[in-house]
């Protein structure tokens, strides 16, 4: 039977992992030829291409299913929301022209732009913005973004504006709307159990500032809509200044893929592409030391931190002189030195510094200190035997699980786990290192909270609401809280925090957050990595800012020039 998703209204927000997958080829129709005879005039100058090159494959560039890299930066520059990222952590309109929220911060409205349309033509409505956000929360759906907006309703007003409704008031509301909207004229037909089987898939119909002109195994081509794209069919974007920039300089983008690193990195240095994306630290660094290159580094709300089990029943870690202990025997300026290559940042807290919410007297500062981190086992009622430690009340020496994924899924984090493990046994903990795949590690050990400690990369996201991070009603097994730390003080500080208040008074309820986890260290911070971007001088306007994926480096690529290399 065919589902409208018109029947219900309870909406959450969830994020793509990034998964690698097989490759697919199709090639979109060129537009309509308009030159029935031989050209009389010279043809017209080639379009102005940025080439980007990045690891990965393409499978789908529907972003109801997109998870690798490569198909999450093409749906970045296919597909807009209705809101958009700014500078300085701003949210600026995209397909909405304007939003109000309520005093309360449980209703938003939004204005979409009068004259904004889909790559076909067809213009857009709230009733893209329903069917979208409804789609997400069906039950019938199983991709990336199931379970997204959750707690919120929405409501159709008229043609251009849209009321999301939420259960409970959240701060960061706008920046959540910058979520992808899907056409409904092409979808909402297309029974739940075939999203992600149809065309749509390769032939994708977006909103956003460049259409698919084709794509194969070996990248994706895009082109510019507007004005200035002569040859294009299609329709142009309204001259909505605060929504689209002027026509960009780049008319045409090419995202080129490679199989491996190596490859990527060979291509920038034949010049066969303009910029090279996600290296390895080692490599992005010695790219960026050719002549005419720079190293653009987007700082990442993405965490590498040490999760601990504090589950009830699981007594290893419950004290926190134990917890800073742990914390204090890891070198991690030497981490972001040696496994970061120097490109990220040692993290004190689970706010990013790069975040607006970001507070140093609060988040305070846990040095490298081996024998401070003795004496809290001391203090917690350890005591040393032979070359290990005894808890009170327990036989044997302790020993620690510490978890990671495998080499080949996510070097970084493996390399990460090997130098914790080390400093810990430097310390007398002997430690018993556990590898497993990503499926593994979260669906055998994280979920049901049978492990000690593991090494995992926490998305805080571009806001600073923890909450699903650690709050108890996220505890049970199969919340998000998969430390299972519980905090009645904690709890009320997390909802406090991510409530809708003004600007100077959330910072300040979130600054209280980072305080209380200052001393409980429910987990322990470890480093926020860059996402290194190598680009050539003839790339001109790349700016980093805080970003939660790394398509989000395309915010502001309507800004983006093409100089002529030096000497032509």
């Amino acid at each position: 039977m065919t589902m409208t998703r018109r029947d219900r209204l309870v909406l959450s927000l969830a994020i793509a992992a990034l998964v690698a997958s097989a490759g697919a080829m199709i090639v979109l129709p060129p537009p309509a030829d308009t030159a029935a005879s031989a050209p009389t005039t010279a043809p017209p100058p080639a379009p102005r291409t940025f080439r980007d090159g990045e690891v990965g494959t393409i499978s789908t560039l529907d972003p109801l299913f997109a998870r690798s890299r490569p198909e999450l930066d093409v749906d970045a520059l296919l597909f807009s929301g209705l809101t958009r990222l700014g500078p300085d952590g701003t949210v600026v309109p995209g397909l909405a022209a304007s939003w109000s929220g309520s005093a309360d911060g449980r209703t938003w409205t939004f204005h979409l732009r009068g004259g904004a349309t889909w790559h076909d033509g067809v213009p857009v409505t709230a009733d893209d913005v329903v069917f979208t956000v409804l789609t997400t929360q069906h039950p019938g759906y199983h991709g990336p973004l199931d379970g997204a907006w959750q707690g919120v309703t929405v409501q159709e007003l008229d043609r251009l504006d849209v009321r999301f409704t939420l259960a409970s008031p959240v701060a960061d509301f706008p920046l959540a709307a910058r979520s992808p909207i899907l056409p409904a004229h092409l979808l909402d037909n297309v029974p739940i159990a075939a999203l992600g089987t149809t065309s749509f898939e390769l032939h994708p119909i977006g909103s956003g500032p460049y259409r698919l002109v084709s794509l194969d195994p070996s990248g994706a081509v895009l082109a510019r809509v507007d004005n200035s794209a002569a040859a294009s069919s299609a329709p142009t974007l309204p001259a909505d200044p605060s929504s689209w920039q002027p026509p960009a300089d780049i008319q045409r983008i090419e995202l080129r893929l490679f199989s491996d690193q190596n490859a990527l990195a060979a291509a920038f240095e034949d010049g066969a592409v303009d910029a090279a994306g996600g290296l390895a630290p080692d490599l992005a660094t010695r790219l960026a030391a050719l002549p005419g290159t720079r190293l653009v580094r987007y700082p990442r709300s993405v965490l590498t931190a040490v999760m601990l089990n504090l589950r009830f029943g699981h007594n290893l870690f419950q004290n926190p002189h134990v917890r800073r202990a742990l914390l204090l025997a890891i070198d991690r300026d030497a981490l972001v030195r040696t496994e970061l290559g120097g490109l990220g940042v040692r993290a004190d807290t689970l706010v990013p510094p790069a975040s607006w919410a970001f507070n140093p007297q609060a988040a305070g500062r846990v040095p490298y200190d081996r024998s401070a981190a003795a004496k809290e086992l001391l203090a917690a009622g350890w005591r040393r035997s032979g070359s290990g430690w005894l808890r009170p009340g327990a036989k044997g020496t302790v020993s620690v699980e510490l978890l990671t994924v495998d080499a080949a899924t996510n070097p970084l984090d493996y390399a990460i786990a090997s130098q914790v493990a080390a400093d810990w046994q430097a310390l007398g903990l002997p430690v018993r290192f556990t590898v497993l795949t990503a499926d593994q590690a979260v669906s055998d050990k994280l979920v049901p909270g049978v492990y000690d400690a593991a090494v995992v990369d926490l998305n805080v996201g571009l806001d600073a609401d923890l909450y699903p991070l650690l709050a108890s009603a996220q505890a049970p097994v199969g919340g998000s809280n998969l430390s299972g730390f519980q905090s009645v003080k904690l709890d009320a500080l997390l909802e406090a925090a991510r409530a809708y208040a003004p600007p100077a008074q959330r910072a300040s309820r979130v600054a209280a957050v980072e305080a209380d986890l200052a001393q409980e260290l429910p987990i322990l911070p470890l480093a926020y990595a860059d996402f290194p971007y190598v680009v050539r001088d003839t790339v001109q306007g790349p700016a980093p800012r805080l970003v939660s994926d790394p398509g989000e480096r395309f915010w502001d690529v309507l800004t983006w020039r093409l100089a002529k290399p030096a000497g032509q």
